[in-house]
Order: structure tokens, then sequence, then C-alpha cells
């Protein structure tokens, strides 16, 4: 009953052109409400939409509505009006070309104010109406990140810090001091987060140094920041995560904790020495992101219990296949949370360890004392465990290991980096595992990436062409009955079409006829044909199955995944 009268609400006050009263003032004292106080009243107890609104409040002025993404502004637009004036008339400068200034408003502008921007701009001022709290966050993002780089460069500029020298103690004191430099890097930190970056790159250039954020699998450049701060800020990035200052011709890794909007985000550090400095990577370990339930992965059903089927056992083991970044670490800690109980010992061995988690033993594996893979691995299986990860076996001695703690009665898991699921087999005898103790121990292979999918905010269906159905070898006859969508483009996906990423899958049980193969040494192709007869969903045809119910693209499931 409250939806319907705050629709009715919502459209008589559309219908009427209330918006054309948002600067009228409706009282003859000040102590009651103005129009504008209403309207976002309104607003805020949900009986007018403001989107809808503020689409009819613009098209009343005869102005352009536009939704505001930080990503697509440039701070030196932005800032080009002092901050004291934005934040009291609650407007922000979003465009500049040639000798015209687009300013963002939410409300009625005087004359006055127009006066007061041509005077402080020398431009002329064409507005540009948008949501209010897309405004002031505009503002509060670019002035804040503003004030620090600029305290920031101040505090560095023809300082010793700026260049490179050995005086840590020095460089720490300073370090640790500077609030400037302080919340420039926690403000690239947070702003990673908000946006669903996985990775932060930070690149030292020849004149600046680029913050590159990857975000849905791809990189986007959104700051270029001065060089002199490039030192400063891997310095500090140093202290926050433990590692040695004074190195910077060696690969460091290290670790950071920080809070975010009531919950833990850790971050892997990954330091790197190029010829214009070092370079960061920050890959972003969201505990809301890696500890998924199944079911949320990216299974469907069949997929689902297969794959569930593999971890029912009690020995053997389960290998997950695919590139780098494509999701293999999300989906064994998802397989992991849904065996765990408290009659299990369950030990991971990674390198580093991706996410800390009281639930399982886990040790981080480091080469330099000795402790690899298969040492760990070897001194594991005294540690009586029932089920073990392993991060990824790379030699031949870790392989052994596995398959020797496979043979005496334990489940493992683990990856590999291959094309595909038939292709582990083969990479498994590459490096030298005998076939008969492949066929013995392996249970099954998943391969596995990540696929972006469709945004829900802009999401349109279409009919694909003759010729993109032929692509994907889908019969036009039923065609007609499928979902197909895709995305226009709007500011939750920046302008992209896509929001979020879902895996896709192509699981491979070892069946009786495949260990004969196996054991038979026979080729890879003709493995493959044999598991395409038993009922192997391929790569491909998994994210096919995800484009006709309207979940990705025919652009993104040829991207992904390989045609045959």
């Amino acid at each position: 009953m409250e939806n319907k009268n705050a629709q009715n609400i919502e459209k008589f006050l559309l219908d009427n052109d209330l918006c054309k009263m948002v600067n009228i003032d409706m009282a003859k004292d000040e102590s009651k409400k103005t129009g504008e106080d209403i309207i976002r009243i309104l607003i805020r107890r949900k009986f007018l939409n403001e989107i809808k609104y503020m689409q009819k409040f613009a098209e009343s002025l005869g102005f352009s509505f536009k939704r505001l993404d930080p990503l697509e502004l440039n701070p030196e637009v932005v800032t080009v009006l002092p901050e004291r004036l934005c934040r009291q008339h609650e407007i922000v400068t979003i465009e500049k070309s040639g000798n015209i200034l687009y300013v963002a408003i939410s409300k009625k502008a005087d004359m006055v104010l127009i006066d007061d921007l041509r005077r402080i701009t020398d431009f002329q001022i064409k507005w540009v109406v948008a949501l209010q709290s897309e405004i002031m966050k505009v503002i509060n993002e670019f002035y804040g990140f503003e004030k620090s780089l600029d305290k920031a460069l101040k505090d560095y500029q023809g300082s010793d810090i700026s260049v490179d020298i050995t005086d840590v103690s020095r460089i720490k004191q300073s370090l640790v001091t500077d609030k400037g430099l302080i919340n420039l890097v926690d403000l690239l930190i947070h702003k990673a987060i908000e946006q669903r970056a996985s990775d932060i790159h930070i690149e030292p250039k020849k004149e600046f140094t680029h913050i590159r954020l990857r975000i849905d699998g791809l990189l986007h450049t959104i700051r270029k920041l001065p060089r002199q701060l490039h030192l400063g800020i891997i310095s500090r990035i140093k202290i926050m995560s433990g590692l040695d200052l004074a190195e910077k011709r060696r690969p460091q890794d290290g670790r950071i904790r920080i809070e975010h909007a009531d919950r833990n985000v850790e971050l892997r550090i990954s330091l790197i020495p190029t010829v214009f400095g070092e370079k960061a990577v920050l890959r972003l370990l969201d505990p809301d992101i890696l500890m998924k339930n199944l079911d949320q992965v990216g299974f469907n059903d069949q997929e689902r219990e297969k794959f569930i089927k593999l971890l029912q056992h009690t020995h053997g083991i389960v290998l997950l296949t695919g590139p780098t970044g494509s999701g293999k670490t999300t989906t064994l800690y998802s397989a992991m949370n849904y065996i765990k109980c408290p009659d299990k010992n369950i030990t991971t061995i990674e390198e580093p360890v991706e996410l800390i988690c009281e639930d399982f033993n886990q040790v981080s594996i480091n080469d330099d004392i000795g402790m690899g893979f298969a040492n760990a691995l070897r001194t594991l299986l005294r540690q009586d465990p029932d089920i073990i990860m392993v991060g990824e076996i790379r030699d031949l001695d870790t392989a052994e290991n596995a398959i020797r703690a496979a043979l005496t009665g334990h489940l493992v898991l683990s990856t590999l980096h291959t094309n595909d699921s038939v292709s582990a087999i083969t990479r498994l005898e590459d490096i030298g595992v005998e076939p008969y103790l492949i066929s013995s121990t392996l249970l099954g292979v998943v391969a596995q990436r990540l696929i972006r999918t469709v945004c829900p905010y802009c999401k349109e269906y279409f009919n694909p062409t003759t010729a993109e159905l032929k692509i994907l070898n889908i019969n036009e006859s039923s065609a007609k009955n499928l979902i197909f969508s895709r995305g226009k483009g709007c500011r939750e996906c920046n302008d992209t079409g896509y929001l979020g990423r879902t895996a896709i899958f192509e699981i491979l049980p070892i069946t009786h006829k495949m260990i004969d193969f196996i054991n038979m040494e026979v080729t890879l192709e003709k493995m493959r044909e044999l598991s395409l007869k038993e009922g192997l969903i391929s790569l491909r045809e998994s994210a096919i199955r995800k484009l006709v119910r309207g979940l990705t693209t025919i652009e993104e499931v040829i991207r992904v995944t390989p045609s045959a």
C-alpha cells in the first residue's frame, strides 16, 4: 500500500511539473521549508524517484541530465573552481571544451553565481543537471585527493626523500609523520575497493607515475601523479607491509590488512624493479569474494553436482586449471569452505597465502629457507591431514609428493596452468609423472575462466545476426527461443556495458575409459574426442549457456573462450 502511495505521489509531482518550483520559497518566513527542501524530503522518503525527478527538472530548464562517474572525469578540470565555492553552491566542473566550461548543478543557479564563475574562470558557463549525491561525491573525492597530493608535493619538493638515498631511518621517520602522503596512499586503496578493483598498479614512467586499476579484468588509468612522489608512495607501501626500505634491486612481497566499510580487506603486495624505479602491484583480497558459497561461484546445477561429486572422495587429486586471474583461487577456497567441518584437518600450502582464514591450517612457502612446495608437502604428510590444498603443481617433485599424499588416503586440491581440462593430463606427463600414477590418483580436472556479465542497469535485448550465430554454431530457428542481451553503457558500468564477472567451467571426471587411455598414452586429440563423447561440456559451450540466458554477450564469449 505504501509503495502504491509513493508511486501515486511521484506521478502527481512529475505530471504537474513540481520540479519548476525547486527554488521557489514556499513560505513567508525562513522557518518554513522551501520547495527544494520539500523535494529532497520526498526523495529521501522514497516518495519521489530522484533520477526521474532530476531528468524532468533538467528538461524543464532546457539542460541535459548526466550521471557522474569519477573514473571519467579529469582531475585538472574538476578542480578548476575553488573547493569552498563548489561546496557552498553544490556545483562541480565536469568538462572543458574551447572557451566553454560545463558545470554540474542539482538546483537552479542565480545570475550572480554565473557572473562569479565567468569572472573566476574567464570561460562561458554551460549548466548540466546531475544528482546532488554524485556532485558531492566528486567534490569529496577529487578535492580530498588533490589536497593530499598538494601537501605531499610540498613536503617532498626539494627534500632528500624525493631522491634515491640510503638514510632509511630519516625516510621512515618522515613517512610515518607525513599526513599528506599517508592520506594519498589511503585514498588510492579505498578508491580501488569502492570501484570493485582486483588490483592496483603503481607504475613509474619517465615523467609521471601511472596509477591503474584492474576492474572486471581490464585495466583503467585513473591518475598520473608527479614523478617526484613515486619514491615516497613506494616507501609508504613498504612501511605498511613491513618490507625492506633500503632494498630497491630485488623483488619483494608483503601484505597489508585494512578496514573498509566495517570489514577487513587484505592486500597482497608485489614490488619489482624496473628501469624507471620500483613498480608495485597491490592485489585486493576481499573475504566476501574469495570465501563464496559454491552457489555464488558461477556453477549451474549440473556443473555444481559434478564438482561436489569430486569433492566427496576421501582420497585422490582434483585439479583446477586456467591462466592467472581465471578465478582458480576463489573456486579452491569456496570448495574448502564447502567441505570444512570440525572432524577434518584441512591444510593449505600457498605462495603466498591468499586469504588468512582460521578454519584452515595455512602454510606459506619460502624458497629462501628451503621451504618449497615439495618440502612443505613432505612435512605436511606427518601432520595427520585429511585434505591438502597445494597452491600450484609446478614441477615433478611437487607432483610426486601430491600423488604420494593421494595414494596414502588424502584428498589433494591443486592447480595447473593449462588451456583446458584434458591438457592437464598431458601437462603432468610433460613434467615427468608416470601415466599409471596419473590414472590411479587423478579424480577430475576443472578448467575455468572468468567472463564479464551484462550490466543490469543498462541491459537491452536484441536479435543476433546470422554471422554471429554461425560463429557460435547456434541454429537460427532455435535462436528465436533464446535470450540475447548487451549493455548500452551507463554510469554504473563506466560505459562498458559490463558489471561484474562470473565463472565458466569445463569439468572432466576421470572415467574408466579415460583411465585406459591414460595408461595407453594415447594422443591429446584422442583423449579430447573421448571426453566429448562422454558428455564433456567445453568452456565455449559453458559460456554459450550463460549467453543464451542473457548473462553475457557474444563478444565476451568469443574473447574469453577458445573456438574448439
